[in-house]
């Protein structure tokens, strides 16, 4: 159900919103001006008992029974421990705070749940009786964590599905394009942004460094799976950091599977130009020095962090061997290898095949998640083809096309794993 929601606000959000509360209903204007439906935050104040703190790029928005912090120009929200995935960002304009329309129709009525409720049919924002509000906090029974049955904590049994609610969206006829009978989720991680640069792009045109050529790539992979049916969100849509671990938070709830685009360099030597290709990764113990390597070049983006994300993660090797008992590691290692197949195929540079380590990034994902080295930014040709915007497209249709043949196989599992009788 999130993810229809993030459909529907992302291609046609309403020109107004309701707030109706026992004070009565007011219309609140949504405006257009930024890409993405956005509410003025002055005027929710007086139907919802809004309140917000601006500090420097930090907006602190406070309701009765919950307090949500915002970062301007980052898609997402945090309430608490929780971190909310937005459709579009925060900002100011006019000296006036403006809210994503996502916020306001999603993530506050999942907070906030005993006391709101979104009526996406007449786009209002509803306070809910208070005789009703035991029936709607009720939580639902809790999907169960498989339990490990095999070597290196493998689940027992056929493999779960990439997001608890998976199997109960289904789509009325399957998709035209795509073959698949079920609504997905994909976020698509564009690697590093704002103060962190990533790697120079030593053979980059124009300036051009590492999160330049992912925040293109990943706008084009978002565009080709919303072209394919599939629901894509981003974990950035600008020059934004997001600190490592809240990337992969975005991947939850209704989420399916999480993809983190970076690009690839060597170290100066005499062979660092020849090196070049495509390799993707999924989590797990490095088993190689260049697969350390990798690790240890895409986990240094935390230095840039100011944030305090960094002291809630922990160790690494901590959360890695808790996540070595969650059930999409299997997973996420099937997903590394249709991508990187199709991968392969449209890169000019050689294939480094399916690698694993310990990367940050992937540690807050609770669903299959991999990370994409897309190319050597230190191989002329790799860089070129990166750079260039047949090769950035060529990417993303590549990406897309491994995750739906990794969709596609799930849903073809599901279905047979799928009981066919009562009990």
């Amino acid at each position: 159900m999130i993810a229809l929601v993030w459909l529907a606000l992302a291609t046609a959000p309403p020109p107004a919103v309701i707030i109706a509360t026992r004070r009565g209903e007011t219309s609140v204007p949504v405006t257009m001006e930024r890409g993405w439906g956005a509410v003025a935050a002055p005027l929710l104040a007086a139907p919802l008992e809004l309140t917000v703190a601006l500090d420097g790029p930090r907006a602190t928005v406070g309701l009765p029974g919950a307090v949500f912090v915002f970062e301007l120009g980052a898609p997402f929200v945090r309430t608490g421990a929780v971190v909310c995935g937005l459709v579009g960002e925060p900002y100011l304009a006019r000296d006036t705070l403006f809210l994503p329309l996502s916020w306001l129709a999603d993530c506050l009525p999942r907070t906030l749940a005993a006391r709101y409720r979104w009526n996406a049919v007449a786009t209002r924002l509803e306070e809910l009786p208070v005789a009703s509000a035991v029936a709607v906090t009720r939580p639902a029974p809790a999907t169960p964590m498989a339990t490990p049955g095999g070597p290196a904590g493998r689940p027992a049994g056929p493999p779960p599905p990439p997001a608890a609610g998976a199997a109960l969206r289904p789509l009325a006829t399957p998709n035209p394009i795509t073959g698949l009978r079920q609504r997905h989720l994909v976020v698509i991680d564009p690697g590093h942004g704002g103060a962190d640069p990533g790697n120079p792009g030593r053979y980059f045109p124009d300036g051009l460094v590492e999160k330049d050529i992912t925040l293109a790539v990943g706008r084009l992979l978002r565009a080709e799976l919303t072209r394919r049916g599939i629901g894509a969100a981003l974990t950035r849509t600008g020059d934004t950091l997001i600190d490592l671990v809240d990337r992969g938070a975005f991947c939850a709830a209704e989420c399916d599977l999480f993809v983190s685009i970076h690009v690839n360099s060597m170290p100066a030597g005499r062979r660092a130009d020849r090196v070049g290709g495509v390799e993707t990764y999924f989590l797990s113990d490095a088993k190689t020095e260049d697969q350390e390597r990798v690790a240890k070049m895409e986990n240094e983006a935390i230095r840039f962090e100011t944030g305090s994300s960094r002291a809630a993660t922990g160790p690494v090797g901590f959360i890695l061997r808790d996540l070595q008992q969650n059930e999409y590691l299997r997973e996420s290692a099937e997903l590394a290898k249709l991508v990187q197949d199709s991968l392969a195929r449209a890169h000019p540079g050689g294939d480094h095949g399916v690698q694993q380590a310990s990367f940050r990034v992937l540690t807050s994902a609770r669903r299959p998640a991999i990370l994409v080295e897309t190319g050597f930014a230190t191989n002329r040709t790799d860089a070129g083809f990166l750079a260039s915007s047949l090769g950035q497209h060529k990417i993303a249709s590549a990406i897309a096309d491994g995750l739906v043949a990794y969709l596609l196989e799930f849903e073809r599992r599901s279905t047979t794993a799928a009981p066919t009788g009562g009990r």
